[in-house]
């Protein structure tokens, strides 16, 4: 008689679509990764199919592994509600591993008042961010490879949540020296020098200033094109480049070797919001490390 497989085994091909990695799959089960990898093993050998695959420096899903998650989710989801007590949730006993995608402007905007008072509230919970690379975004929420993307995205898909964290004005910085320091500062001098393009991961906000421009038939000169927003300072400040930045990263860096301008146009404030996919949605500790996340940065807003 052939052996039925294990149930269980749901719950492990569960945690491994929701991760694509091993190690958080245990860490989100509380087992240990040897016992994850046999159960990998015996899943592979139940659906004749690697499921999770090596590719580069990352593991990626199959689109086997894909569609037997979408066919039993909803048993498994039936299953859990029976079995389980989804509300529960203790952060202070938990490990879980939460991950979360960032550029090094969010990052440093936002795990200064994260960081620490984390690890007094939970102190067995990590948190993984994994370094922005442009064109990726959103997706990493779409293939599961993040729980967390934390930045501006003004388009999310419709499988997507999202919940705001705090806006941040945009302002011009130029050298100390600077020739545009001893006229008039408009529109004109703004656009009479070259400009650092920062089109890696709030590039939809560089993107709205151009559109305006565009509307008033007038563009900028871009010279550069740079990825961090921490490196921009340190380079107007060595050259007649100018830059358009969050205000948060202007102000830490000030007295560097630059001053702080306005932006000559109207254009919105930089709106960084928390985004996860709906698959998470239910899921009690990651609703508990979002609503702590919105709570920690509406306090850090609050005394800035």
């Amino acid at each position: 008689m052939e052996k039925i497989p294990d149930l269980n085994l749901l719950l492990h091909l569960d945690a491994l679509v929701r991760c694509a990695n091993v190690s958080r799959a245990a860490e989100h089960l509380g087992i240990t990764q040897s016992a994850m990898s046999a159960a990998l093993s015996r899943l592979r050998r139940v659906f004749n199919d690697p499921l999770l695959i090596r590719e580069g420096n990352s593991a990626v899903l199959t689109e086997r592994a894909m569609a037997l998650a979408a066919q039993f989710r909803p048993l498994l989801e039936q299953w859990l509600d029976v079995t389980l007590d989804r509300g529960h949730f203790d952060p202070a006993q938990s490990r879980r591993i939460f991950t979360l995608y960032a550029s090094d402007y969010v990052q440093f905007a936002l795990l200064p008042a994260l960081a620490a008072p984390l690890a007094g509230d939970a102190p067995n919970i990590a948190l993984s961010v994994v370094p922005a690379k442009p064109h990726h975004g959103l997706a990493m929420l779409e293939s599961n490879h993040v729980e967390f993307v934390a930045g501006y995205y003004p388009t999310p898909g419709s499988t997507l949540r999202m919940r705001p964290l705090f806006d941040d004005p945009v302002v011009c910085i130029v050298r100390e020296g600077h020739a545009s320091l001893d006229n008039d500062w408009n529109l004109d001098a703004w656009l009479h020098y070259d400009h650092i393009d920062l089109a890696a991961h709030t590039r939809n906000a560089g993107e709205l200033l151009d559109r305006r421009l565009e509307q008033m038939g007038k563009q900028r000169r871009l010279r550069v094109t740079m990825s961090s927003y921490l490196a921009a300072p340190a380079v107007v400040a060595q050259s007649d480049l100018v830059a358009n930045l969050p205000k948060t990263v202007a102000q830490q860096f000030a007295g560097r070797g630059f001053v702080i301008r306005p932006v000559p146009i109207a254009v919105p404030p930089i709106q960084i919001s928390l985004y996860w996919h709906e698959r998470y949605q239910s899921d009690a500790g990651h609703a508990w490390f979002r609503q702590y996340v919105t709570r920690q940065t509406r306090q850090m807003t609050t005394e800035t």
